[in-house]
């Protein structure tokens, strides 16, 4: 792939898929069935883009349903030493590699491509501290320690020339990988990782292992790259992450660079110091060796004429009173700058704007440096800074963009949910306006496809903008028995697993032995969390026969099998 001279594309906008080889959102975590990889998969097309991106590998411990560990303490996983490690000696957990290959395969399979991160800078999947820790070495030291340098090569060698147990792919020449990335969000001490360990791991992957794909810098955006890093030919790209900017970054001096935190602090110290100084001068002249107007004017006007002393005294007393009102000015002045500063932190008007940021990341490295670009993550913001983002991504050169984060159905009927924090939940496809898992809402989820759809990208003829895919599971409903009023009742419990890309379903009842089904309720969304009742009928007590079907813009699916409530 090059860079042409115009727009490269065409691009994708589309959704992370963090969960796809590993679900984070139960306890202990577990590997999705054929079901959930071909429901987020279908639904990634449906969505009308044909890149996602997974997260990285798990790395352990402390918990043992990780890919990497170097104490494989769960007998239940088939542990496999990684040639070339030592000190400590590593092991792959070989079902959750089996799992990966099951979503490299299908996405061949499928017609998508995955982009893998290999390593998170952060603790939720163990990833660079757990690292440090199994080689007794701090997180920094993870960049620059001779055997956390020499065993993390090791794991990524092994990945690379893994072979797919289904597909029978290696997975350096497979192209359902669109692209390797170096990590997540990598960080060294709140600043860059060292350019020589991102170089040299591109070198591996380009050089040594000769993988087919892309090779992408995933050093974390927000701290720019170092120029021998962006000059590096075996780096093909880097990815942008766009998120709520901590304090410390507020004030920016300019779209690309913001106040270090130490210019943050020097800045309100000495602000604090004049506020102080201008409230005292105003409340206690004598402070500044200023005893009172008379002395003032002696001490300035000593030695004149004695004919101008008065009129110097009145100059003098006028000078210093307007020296207080200024000084009474400053004073209200910096209190109304603390007090803005601080409103206007926390509401995030000093923030600079994702499309701002995109921009400066995007000329840099694509204008300048002549290499490819795209957005990686981006979220936890308003609907305003979304659309400003995929609208300036669509208007430039860059690959395209990845909302996080995507979950899909679960094998227990509902959606596999997870709370990103800030008030907001994953996204579901379809999108649905009233969601029992996610504080999103449709209008995000639109948003994406919309521009998905803008876009020249190929869609898939089979799955996109067609009706639901699949056959709904009805599982056996929960029955609760009561009397009211003198009437027997039941509460039926109905749970289903769904049908990808319905928006909604009808739910249709028999008469038990019967198959004279008749709608009982329409428009009914799967929005809930995993497992959770979808539908509770309210019926008087006696045998029924459900099922069920889903329903989009496009049109009807399949039914599902029948169950009986008695």
């Amino acid at each position: 792939m090059s860079l042409g001279t115009t727009q490269y594309g065409p691009k994708f906008f589309g959704f992370n898929t963090p969960d796809l080889h590993l679900i984070e959102d139960t306890i202990p975590w577990v590997t999705p069935t054929q079901f959930e990889v071909n429901d987020a998969l279908i639904s990634v097309l449906q969505a009308g883009s044909s890149v996602t991106r997974i997260y990285t590998l798990a790395i352990g411990p402390p918990r043992d349903t990780v890919h990497i560990t170097s104490y494989p303490i769960n007998d239940t996983f088939n542990w496999k030493p990684i040639p070339g490690t030592n000190n400590p000696k590593l092991y792959t957990n070989e079902q959750l590699f089996v799992a990966l290959d099951n979503v490299l395969a299908a996405a061949g399979n499928l017609g998508v491509q995955v982009i893998v991160p290999l390593i998170d800078q952060w603790d939720w999947w163990g990833g660079v501290p757990a690292f440090a820790s199994i080689h007794r070495v701090t997180t920094d030291e993870f960049y620059t320690n001779s055997r956390t340098y020499s065993n993390f090569f090791a794991v990524v060698e092994y990945v690379a020339k893994r072979n797919n147990t289904v597909s029978g792919i290696q997975y350096r020449n497979d192209p359902a990988i669109f692209a390797w990335e170096t990590g997540n969000e990598l960080s060294m001490g709140g600043d860059r990782v060292p350019s020589h360990w991102t170089t040299s791991l591109a070198k591996l992957l380009k050089n040594v292992l000769n993988v087919k794909q892309l090779v992408i810098d995933g050093s974390y955006s927000l701290y720019g790259w170092d120029t021998d890093v962006l000059n590096e030919p075996s780096i093909d790209g880097f990815t942008g992450h766009y998120y709520q900017l901590p304090a410390k970054f507020l004030i920016a001096s300019s779209i690309s660079n913001s106040v270090s935190p130490a210019g943050t602090i020097i800045f309100f110290i000495i602000s604090g110091f004049c506020l102080i100084a201008s409230i005292a001068f105003c409340i206690k002249p004598s402070l500044f060796r200023i005893k009172s107007d008379k002395n003032l004017c002696a001490l300035l006007g000593s030695g004149r004429n004695s004919l101008y002393q008065g009129k110097i005294d009145i100059l003098l007393v006028s000078a210093k009173k307007r020296a207080i009102t200024i000084c009474l000015l400053l004073t209200f002045g910096f209190i109304a700058f603390f007090v803005l500063a601080s409103v206007f932190i926390w509401v995030g008007l000093f923030r600079v704007k994702y499309a701002d940021r995109f921009n400066v990341d995007h000329d840099l490295i694509v204008k300048q440096y002549k290499k490819l670009f795209y957005v990686g993550e981006f979220g936890l913001s308003s609907m305003s800074d979304y659309q400003n983002l995929l609208a300036a991504v669509n208007a430039s050169q860059a690959l395209g963009a990845l909302v996080w984060s995507l979950r899909f159905h679960s094998r227990s009927g509902g959606f596999w949910n997870h709370d990103e924090g800030g008030g907001v939940q994953s996204f579901h496809l379809p999108g649905f306006p009233v969601n029992g898992t996610t504080g999103v809402g449709i209008s995000s989820t639109e948003l994406m496809k919309s521009y998905a759809a803008g876009n020249g990208a190929p869609k898939s003829s089979q799955y996109y903008q067609k009706p639901p895919v699949g056959n709904p599971v009805l599982f056996l409903p929960k029955v609760t028995k009561s009397i009211v009023n003198g009437e027997a009742m039941a509460s039926v419990g109905l749970i289903w697993r769904g049908s990808t890309g319905a928006r909604s379903y009808t739910v249709e009842r028999a008469p038990g032995n019967t198959d004279a089904f008749v709608v009982a309720y329409s428009g009914v969304v799967d929005a809930v969390a995993s497992g959770q009742t979808i539908l509770v009928d309210q019926v008087k007590a006696g045998a029924y026969n459900y099922r069920v079907r889903g329903v989009n813009e496009y049109g009807v699916g399949n039914y599902s099998n029948v169950v009986t409530a008695v």
